[in-house]
């Protein structure tokens, strides 16, 4: 089977004869089976093979966040699963357009506008699907179609500039990843606002060459630098004409070394376990009179328009009555990520932090008590606790008051809440199989994880402005 895929997408030619045409007939049902298993395309109006009934596994679209220059989100990068990237990779044109239809149908059902708001949506798609239908049903605002065959671009030239000069009068945005040096390319760089240059495969020659190569032709593109793994390629690419910034830098652990925690942080910490210790509400005043920027915060968190109260709160006292213990923990936890020493990075990684917070409350919103629910949102936001501090996480919990299922599912990844952040982390990594097995693990199918994800990013979103 491997032997004659190979011949088939090298494209040797070979003659042709109705045997042969049936062998690479049984090679595209075998890896569509495959794609269907893992994300079926039912009801997304495709019928050139049949859809097995019996499968009821639905796909999951997986979501990176890309930065801007300030270190800010600005949108996500949209995928199927990594286990369904890789067999696509090494798929015929077919099965790579259905694959298309399947990222493209699941992102709909996502409803991807209500998603985006004033965000940006980098969707990566063949050419060819450029012709297809889901493409007519995406919004045109902030969707970017990131077009990974450069080479098929090229060899139909005047039928895809046609193609996406119509596209681009009806509102839509392009971006180009691929092989930039190819001839024939610059009218489509002309056509593209983005060129995305994956830092992962490359060295810094060569992405130095690829940055070159596109200025040659054109000017005033975004490059954005894709696949960035640690913090070091990073600061690299920071220093480079890159506009923006995707890849799993933003979470990543890294050989730190240990900083002192400042003052700010340490009182944070202090009233969030006098929090956890049902501390009185005068020891807690106190704490916050000591220190006259922690009780401006809260002031102007309480005064904000969001309570609409009918007056204005001038007194520790009352901010902590309106506002409750439980509210209170909340808002000490995401000052955590804002206050003290904090360096730009951290405005992402409390995101994340909160997407994975809101994702494993909202999992459990049908099979745990609401106090469960509330200990499952401190998992998740404290999840990240350690890179945030760069300290390791046994370090981070001695100083913390937390439950005990919480340290367990964070400190040695075992425990009732383990299955739900183990989940938020899978979805982040594109691990299929681990998705498929903790969400069975939680009760959820991937329909509903694929919701939870939805609000969880939109919720973080609004809690992050």
């Amino acid at each position: 089977m491997m032997s004659s895929l190979f011949k088939f997408l090298t494209g040797r030619k070979n003659q042709i004869t109705p045997d042969s045409k049936k062998r690479e007939s049984a090679v595209d049902k075998a890896n569509f089976a495959e794609l269907n298993k893992l994300s079926p395309i039912k009801n997304v109006g495709i019928s050139q093979f049949p859809v097995q009934e019996n499968i009821a596994t639905p796909s999951f679209v997986c979501r990176e966040a890309v930065l801007n220059k300030d270190q800010k989100v600005v949108g996500h990068s949209f995928t199927l699963t990594r286990s369904v990237n890789e067999l696509v990779r090494k798929s015929s044109e077919l099965v790579r357009n259905l694959y298309d239809d399947v990222l493209l149908g699941s992102i709909l059902r996502m409803d991807i506008k209500r998603l985006l708001g004033s965000r940006l949506a980098f969707i990566p798609i063949l050419p060819s699907s450029l012709k297809r239908a889901p493409i007519e049903k995406l919004p045109t605002e902030g969707v970017i179609l990131v077009l990974t065959s450069l080479e098929e671009l090229t060899q139909n030239s005047s039928e895809y500039l046609t193609r996406l000069i119509t596209l681009k009068n009806a509102g839509f945005r392009f971006g180009l990843q691929g092989n930039l040096k190819l001839p024939d390319l610059q009218p489509f760089l002309e056509l593209a606002e983005f060129v995305l240059i994956d830092i992962g495969a490359n060295d810094l020659p060569t992405i130095n060459s690829l940055i070159d190569e596109v200025n040659k032709q054109v000017m005033n593109k975004n490059l954005v630098a894709i696949n960035v793994k640690l913090l070091d390629e990073f600061h690299v690419c920071t220093k480079l004409p890159f506009s923006y910034f995707q890849g799993a830098f933003i979470t990543n652990r890294e050989a730190w070394e240990a900083p002192a925690l400042d003052a700010g942080r340490i009182k944070i910490l202090n009233l969030l376990n006098l929090l956890r210790q049902d501390a009185e509400n005068t020891e807690l005043v106190q704490i916050f009179k000591q220190d006259p920027a922690l009780s401006f915060k809260i002031l102007r968190y309480i005064n904000s328009a969001g309570f609409g109260l009918a007056g204005k709160i001038n007194s520790i006292d009352q901010a902590l009555l309106i506002l409750g213990r439980q509210s209170l923990y909340r808002w000490l936890t995401l000052l955590l990520f804002t206050s003290g020493n904090s360096n730009p990075l951290d405005l992402a990684l409390m995101e994340n932090a909160l997407v994975r917070a809101r994702f494993t409350e909202l999992c459990a919103a049908d099979s745990l008590s609401k106090n469960e629910q509330d200990e499952l949102f401190i998992t998740g936001i404290f999840s990240l606790l350690d890179v945030l501090l760069r300290l390791p996480m046994d370090k981070v919990l001695e100083q913390m008051n937390l439950p005990p299922l919480v340290v367990e599912a964070l400190l040695h990844n075992n425990g009732k809440y383990a299955p739900y952040l183990g989940l938020a982390i899978a979805c982040e990594a594109f691990d299929q199989d681990q998705i498929v097995n903790l969400s069975c693990k939680v009760g959820l199918s991937l329909t509903q994880v694929t919701i939870c994800q939805t609000e969880a990013l939109i919720w973080a979103e609004m809690a992050n402005q």
